[in-house]
């Protein structure tokens, strides 16, 4: 599979993002299926980092991108990007994906039909500014479902639920870093050394080292190690650099004792500097307390065994441990003094706890780690499973609904093996304008998704040679469309649960060697979080329309005795609100009292108004699932009730009602009255062991993950 690298980031200077860069090239160099090209933003004049490049990545400069397109050299700039890559990719061959850092890059790339289904963010700093409108990017790449590689799991939450970003195409691949992998240096007990390793950035705390720095001559035994890489705003910030200036002067001349300085070294030779040192300086001002964005720079010192001393800030917290010794609060601190209390005599108890706590982060970051974590993101697949298909399949599917098929296509997309078409319906009856009713010669296989009218023309329009699937939801099993599909035409059929395994055979007398029992997928390792504080004493519930079908009375009436139980329980309803829904509020009007029924019944009970909140719909399900303790079910009728799937995923308590066909997939946890189930919330929530009995729930339903179904699917 060939892949390109392409950043705005300028490769001839060394700093955090230009390593993490070399970094990148480095990791996927490890994966046995990427072909690697790095395509750089500059001509390339100085060769530090390039010379660490592994040999099997190619590399093509501005220069040679810019000869190639006959558009001259230097920069790449956003304006020449689609041209230069047309001409590498004329002269190097196409590429399966492109792997960007940079929004100017990707807005163009975005607006590129060729290229757009192509691309992977990278997007170190994602959090959303929600006083500023929406960049450009982010609402394009959202709609078109664009995976996006980010650095931390606080921002992976971020785009999932203040933009909206499908959660299964965000990837969380931290900062890599590469040791030489040998021993680290001996430290010598009577000898403290402080290193700072980085751009001189006054926004970097630099003004308080440098205080440090000038009153070594009071704490014997201490040491810094300053590896300087570029300067950084030197006109914006003219007061600090004169300071800074001066302070080299006086360090050539050997006014400084105790204070080594080195600038532009190769990465190598830092990192091995960085070796030699006890504590790493890794302070910042509060103009960055709110980046989410993990140093990379943080994790090579945690690598190579030198404890960090750090922020303390939630990115920190969650990172290093909220019993972390050595989180500095610059705002209510002295940082130098903070910084003498801790060189000048190291608490023995603190410096191990924080040297076991840097060695796991350490393990966590290795290469070995992260490599098909980054492949994943890229193929769309770990190496680690199975292909979905070892020969080329040409499908098309014909369907008037996507909603379920997201995540599925999504799995396909970058697998060259597998080609999807469409044919669009309008409605469960007709095409869409303008679309015809053909197979094309090169299709194998035709998937209709819903049985409508689309199941019942391919099954009476068959191709020879091809082979024809259909899935039947629970919506479509009560209409006429199975009545008058050819079932012999049909090679497979799958139903999401043995409930309608048993209707279409008793019903419509489809062979049952033709049936394949297989609930609607989930993407059961988005769901793997843990629950918050809370979790244990919330139901969740969610959909609540149509009031006939879901039964919202039924779910309140357990809720308030399981209150009557315990006042400590919540619940948490996420559902668009009937009066949203035209057909549900304004065509039954017995269904509409029913509901202003039970939503009087809630705002009259001060304890149930108290006790009920509602949540508004949205795509952030995996985030919601983990203040969800006990996901319920109060439906007379369900298909497979995709919620409870996701929320046993999520490690949640299963509690649902007899639906038919709901034994078949959650037994033991149904029941005919719900109040029986009372007992057993009651004893989970307060089961000190109870984290092994929730991971016993998502276990249960890892077999339904979308990366099973769509072998499941080729499979057929």
């Amino acid at each position: 599979m060939r892949i390109a690298v392409l950043a705005e980031q300028n490769f001839n200077l060394i700093d955090g993002s230009t390593i993490w860069l070399l970094n990148v090239c480095k990791l996927l160099a490890r994966q046995v299926d990427l072909d690697v090209t790095l395509i750089l933003s500059h001509t390339l004049t100085d060769r530090v980092l390039a010379d660490e490049l592994p040999k099997s990545v190619r590399v093509v400069d501005a220069d040679e991108s810019g000869r190639l397109s006959g558009i001259g050299s230097g920069e790449l700039t956003p304006d020449t990007l689609l041209f230069s890559l047309d001409a590498i990719e004329a002269k190097h061959g196409p590429f399966a994906r492109i792997f960007v850092r940079g929004e100017r890059y990707v807005e163009q790339l975005l607006g590129d039909d060729g290229w757009r289904p192509r691309l992977v963010i990278y997007a170190p700093s994602a959090i959303p500014d929600l006083a500023a409108p929406e960049p450009d990017w982010v609402a394009q790449g959202r709609a078109h479902r664009v995976p996006l590689v980010v650095q931390s799991d606080i921002a992976k939450h971020a785009l999932e639920s203040l933009s909206d970003y499908p959660a299964h195409v965000v990837h969380t691949v931290p900062p890599i870093v590469f040791t030489d992998g040998g021993p680290l240096p001996a430290r010598a007990d009577d000898r403290r050394i402080l290193c700072y390793s980085g751009k001189i950035d006054p926004q970097y705390g630099l003004d308080w080292l440098l205080e440090f720095c000038q009153a070594l001559d009071d704490m014997p035994g201490v040491g810094v190690s300053l590896i300087a890489g570029k300067d950084t705003y030197r006109q914006r910030h003219r007061t600090f650099f004169k300071r800074m200036d001066g302070f080299r002067a006086s360090l050539g001349a050997g006014f400084v004792p105790g204070v080594t300085l080195v600038s532009g070294v190769p990465h190598s030779e830092a990192k091995s500097r960085m070796a030699e040192a006890d504590f790493a300086y890794c302070l910042r001002h509060a103009h960055y307390d709110d980046v989410i964005e993990i140093s990379t720079k943080i994790v090579e010192f945690c690598a190579l065994g030198v404890v960090p001393i750090v922020n303390d800030t939630a990115l920190n917290r969650e990172f290093f441990g909220d019993d972390y010794p050595y989180l500095v609060d610059i705002l209510t601190a002295d940082v130098p003094a903070q910084l003498r209390g801790i060189l000048s005599d190291p608490d023995p108890q603190a410096l191990a706890l924080a040297r076991s706590r840097i060695a796991e982060i350490a393990a966590r970051f290795s290469p070995d780690t992260l490599s098909d974590r980054l492949g994943t993101a890229l193929r769309g697949h770990s190496l680690d499973v199975p292909a979905l298909t070892q020969t080329q399949r040409r499908v098309l599917i014909a369907t008037h609904e996507r909603k379920f098929l997201r995540q599925f296509i999504d799995r396909t997309a970058a697998d060259r093996k597998i080609d999807i078409q469409w044919q669009s319906w309008a409605t469960t009856t007709k095409p869409a304008q303008g679309v015809a009713l053909t197979v094309p010669a090169e299709v194998d296989t035709v998937f209709c998704e819903w049985c409508c009218e689309n199941a019942v023309w391919h099954s009476r329009n068959k191709k020879p040679g091809t082979r024809l699937i259909v899935r039947l939801h629970r919506f479509e099993a009560f209409r006429d469309f199975p009545t008058r599909v050819e079932w012999d035409a049909v090679d497979a059929l799958i139903v999401v649960s043995g409930h309608f395994r048993d209707m279409m055979i008793d019903r419509h007398g489809v062979d049952p060697d033709r049936i394949r029992v297989m609930p609607q997928y989930i993407d059961w390792h988005s769901l793997q979080r843990p629950k918050t504080q809370l979790a244990p004493f919330t139901v969740g519930l969610v959909g609540i329309n149509p009031f006939e079908h879901k039964r919202f009375d039924r779910a309140v009436d357990f809720f308030a005795a399981l209150r009557a139980h315990d006042p400590r329980f919540r619940m948490a309803v996420r559902s668009v609100m009937p009066w949203q829904i035209d057909w549900v509020w304004n065509n039954d009007v017995e269904n509409r009292a029913r509901f202003e029924a039970v939503f009087d019944r809630i705002a009259s009970d001060p304890d149930l108004a108290s006790s009920v909140r509602f949540d508004p719909a949205g795509p952030d399900m995996e985030e919601w699932y983990r203040g969800i303790g006990v996901i319920l079910s109060s439906s007379d009728s369900e298909g497979c009730h995709t919620s409870v799937l996701e929320g046993m995923a999520s490690g949640c308590q299963p509690v649902v009602h007899d639906w038919p066909g709901a034994r078949s997939l959650f037994d033991p946890h149904v029941f005919a009255d719900l109040e029986d189930a009372i007992n057993g919330v009651i004893d989970l929530a307060y089961d000190p062991d109870a984290d092994a009995a929730r991971q016993a729930f998502a276990d249960r339903v890892a077999q339904y993950d979308v990366g099973r179904f769509g072998q499941f699917f080729f499979s057929l």
